[in-house]
């Protein structure tokens, strides 16, 4: 039994009961959650974590929503933003960013001090926290590749996960780690290098670019960079999709985008089933011209988790 004094007290970020999710995911779609939280720093989101894990309470960590998916049943349990964890600071060529900050942001910030080195994940739009959790990127490009170190919270306690911890194609995280911040190394722009990389960057327009600005109600990727196979080397999730003519298609209010075929569109009252329909469907095509098995890159919030009712069964 949750008592709720107890977590308003305990928390000192907004706590807020019966949350409706949708506006808080990119492509507006979900049920309500029995509580959203929004811790204002990093111990207070230590104190949140320990409050319903104590309890056995059903939880998860949101960044922007963007790649989450959440049941237009709602979900049973309580929602974590990191949306106030948000601090960015630069030392030499390290960036060091909170977990709730964008990767479109912080690679902005760092080109204003004249820092690049990542502008191939300029198609990140999530997350430093969720990026890392997935290793997101680009074929031959991810951002666990620029990373030093990762501050995570384990077991209660705040620990540091450093480079040698780690491959690059394999997160060094357990399911229940929750991670807070992690630090870049970036390299130095020339002018030249600054001005070129500029153009990709406007600091205002990232600002404004939060989940609910979106014009566009769609996800982030749909599907993980697929393993290497015969033939299709540096090919992404979007090219095979579109290679099978894709683009536009769609099931009751969801579209698979023009723009990013590894994105799906909510034309207007699409249902959680609709995007998982389209997905099963883009993967089934995919499957039968190329023999590769797309990986579902979307974090499935409000559905069965015991392996018994997966919802993106083949």
């Amino acid at each position: 039994m949750i008592s709720t004094q107890e977590l308003i007290r305990l928390v000192r970020g907004p706590v807020a009961i019966a949350e409706p999710l949708a506006p808080y995911t990119g492509i507006r779609i979900g049920g309500t959650a029995d509580f959203l939280v929004k811790p204002r720093d990093r111990s207070d989101l230590a104190s949140a974590f320990g409050f319903f894990k104590a309890l056995g309470f059903p939880f998860f960590i949101l960044g922007r929503g963007r790649s989450l998916l959440v049941n237009d049943k709602g979900f049973r349990g309580a929602v974590i933003a990191t949306h106030f964890l948000d601090r960015i600071s630069i030392d030499g060529e390290i960036v060091e960013a909170d977990a709730g900050v964008s990767v479109p942001m912080l690679l902005a910030r760092s080109q204003q001090a004249s820092l690049g080195g990542m502008e191939q994940l300029e198609s990140v739009s999530g997350t430093v926290g969720g990026a890392l959790r997935r290793n997101a990127g680009i074929v031959g490009r991810r951002i666990l590749d620029h990373a030093e170190w990762i501050d995570i919270l384990r077991n209660g306690r705040v620990r540091r996960l450093r480079k040698k911890e780690w491959t690059s194609s394999c997160p060094p995280l357990a399911e229940d780690d929750v991670i807070l911040g992690a630090a870049f190394r970036m390299k130095r722009l020339s002018p030249k290098e600054k001005k070129v990389a500029g153009r990709a960057f406007d600091a205002a327009g990232i600002e404004r670019s939060s989940v609910t600005l979106q014009p566009e109600a769609s996800t982030g990727s749909v599907f993980r960079i697929p393993l290497e196979a015969s033939g299709l080397q540096g090919s992404s999730a979007g090219d095979l999709i579109d290679a099978c003519g894709l683009r536009g298609k769609y099931i009751g209010g969801a579209s698979i985008s023009l723009s990013n075929a590894n994105s799906i569109v909510n034309d207007g009252g699409a249902t959680s089933g609709d995007v998982l329909d389209l997905a099963r469907f883009a993967r089934q095509e995919v499957s039968s011209r190329f023999g590769v098995t797309l990986e579902l890159d979307l974090t499935l919030v409000g559905y069965n988790r015991n392996g018994n009712d997966d919802p993106f069964k083949p």
